[in-house]
């Protein structure tokens, strides 16, 4: 009979940890409890069960999971074809999801590979699709910095003349280096987060259940496997459909290239009234108004004489985007609230307050703060649109800076037990990494100091050969070692409490860490003002890439 010291388990404190059920404690005892059954996705979060199944990993994950390197390969090709879905969603929605992961579980289960197979090779493809997440939410500023005149300064692009070919390169390979360090940094928060204080992982319960259908199909209990997929293609194909209809430019008329649904709300229109004023491109909204050809104006224009309209101070709208319903599903209503509550903040307070006292917002071309109010001069503006990208979009990043900081405050007593963790490895003291006559169980921690070293010396060749001085190299080198451990503990212990890692959130604070000592120590670092730009820009994106593989451990 197992014992578990589940008083020790029962005092213990977390916001998410659930109450174990009789009948799951009473298989834990006996044992009996395996994976994937009822009395697992019953106990979920409570802290004994993830206790258990690690001890039971301990003693039988070298029978049950076995390494192949062509079915890994399976999972890496796979990956590596969906990286372009991952980009455009990322671009579209500012969340890296795809559908990789789930065709790699096809083809699994077509083959009848068992479940750990199954999970190692599903595991493979999402690295692979996570590795350009940091090139999908940094790297196009290089090319909007030079090319769009949005950002534009009153002397004109901010960058030009960039070797983008060169610093794609520089990136590319800076990011298989820095994706490692990742990975092995959070080999540490796996039993951290996920055993001793496990996280609710919202949409876990979807890669648990493709995994259940794997074992159902690997031993035979093919019915039960064959109606659950059939629920999963049925909705899958619906969402295909729909989505064709709203986002597939299937007409093209008058030198545009509409979906279907746009091309309907814009024929549905009479006079100055039409269903364009509260659907288009994909949102439904709050009424925008049309113009004469009947083109949805978007977003509800401020102007004097439109004043008393609440719309004009701020924008609801819904995107037609299921992924976006499912992890808000997953999330279920307390977490799904909590992630909106900056959304409710910025749009229904910040932005109309922005527009309503006719705050000054900063114009790059005249280099000037002017009233936002006078943006509507003539027909009028969408000045809540304005208000959000100068300025609160600002305060927000303001947000995500102190809110990192109080995160790393707040951890600092898991970072100590973690440091103490790798001294005792050092030491040969209190590891269960290697099991005696069996091998190793995961990674030692006594190899991340070395990891660290080969990453540091690594980024200092690469930046230097890419063509920034030393100097600037070994500042850079210096933030990304600190910052990937750090900041990344912040974005994967969000992870796991949204279901969402906070890639460009956390790459904002990188990058103004990076700005702030690159272009205030131009001479020092031997950087002129584009060079600071690009080498932030392009460190940001190394740093993006790292935390997203580490996520790919804890989800």
């Amino acid at each position: 009979m197992r014992t578990l010291d589940v008083t020790y388990m029962g005092v213990e404190k977390s916001a998410y940890r659930q109450p174990i059920t009789p009948q799951g404690l009473k298989a834990i005892e006996k044992g009996t409890l395996t994976w994937l059954d009822d009395d697992m996705y019953n106990n979920l979060n409570t802290g004994v069960l993830e206790q258990y199944l690690e001890e039971k990993n301990l003693e039988e994950s070298f029978e049950v999971s076995h390494w192949n390197t062509g079915k890994v390969l399976y999972g890496i090709a796979i990956g590596a074809v969906f990286s372009g879905v991952t980009a455009y969603i990322g671009l579209k929605l500012g969340l890296a999801i795809s559908a990789a992961w789930y065709i790699a579980y096809l083809l699994g289960m077509a083959l009848k590979w068992s479940p750990s197979e199954v999970n190692i090779a599903t595991s493979a493809t999402t690295g692979a699709t996570h590795a350009s997440t940091g090139f999908i939410f940094t790297f196009p500023a290089i090319f909007l910095l030079a090319s769009d005149a949005r950002y534009e300064l009153a002397t004109g692009p901010l960058i030009s003349n960039a070797d983008t070919f060169n610093l794609a390169f520089v990136g590319i390979v800076a990011s298989m280096f820095a994706g490692f360090l990742g990975i092995m940094y959070f080999i540490i928060f796996r039993r951290v987060w996920l055993v001793e204080d496990p996280l609710p992982l919202p949409g876990f319960e979807a890669t648990l259940k493709m995994l259940d259908i794997a074992s159902d199909v690997n031993t035979g209990a093919v019915e039960h496997a064959r109606e659950s997929l059939k629920t999963i293609g049925v909705w899958t194909g619906l969402t295909m459909v729909g989505l064709f209809l709203v986002e597939y430019p299937l007409i093209w008329v008058n030198d545009r290239k509409l979906a279907l649904l746009d091309f309907l709300a814009e024929t549905l229109a009479i006079g100055d009234y039409g269903l364009a004023s509260f659907y288009s491109s994909g949102k439904i909204h709050q009424p925008s108004g049309i113009d004469a050809d009947g083109i949805s104006l978007g977003h509800t224009q401020w102007s004097e004489s439109t004043s008393w309209n609440p719309f004009a101070y701020t924008y609801i709208g819904i995107a037609l985007t299921p992924s976006m319903f499912a992890i808000g599903w997953f999330m279920k209503t307390r977490v799904a609230f909590l992630v909106n509550l900056g959304t409710l903040v910025g749009w229904f307070f910040l932005v109309p307050l922005v527009v309503w006292f006719n705050f000054p917002i900063y114009d790059a071309m005249s280099q000037s703060s002017v009233p936002i109010q006078s943006y509507a001069s003539g027909d009028g503006a969408a000045l809540q649109m304005i208000a959000f990208s100068k300025s609160v979009r600002t305060i927000a990043i303001g947000s995500i800076v102190g809110g990192g900081m109080f995160g790393l405050a707040k951890m600092y007593k898991t970072f100590l037990n973690i440091f103490t963790d790798i001294g005792s490895a050092f030491k040969g003291e209190g590891s269960q990494e290697y099991m005696e006559g069996k091998g190793w169980y995961e990674w030692p921690l006594k190899h991340i100091p070395i990891f660290m070293g080969v990453t540091f010396l690594s980024m200092l060749v690469i930046f230097t050969v890419g063509g920034f001085s030393i100097l600037a190299s070994l500042v850079f080198a210096t933030v990304l070692i600190m910052t990937t451990f750090l900041l990344g503990a912040i974005a994967v212990r969000v992870m796991g409490e949204t279901g969402i890692e906070p890639v460009s959130g956390t790459s904002f604070i990188v990058l103004l860490m990076l700005l702030g000592v690159f272009l205030n120590f131009q001479d020092l670092l031997d950087l002129n003002t584009q060079d600071a730009v690009l080498l932030g820009l392009v460190g940001t994106t190394v740093f993006g890439s790292a935390i997203s593989m580490s996520g790919t451990v804890i989800g």
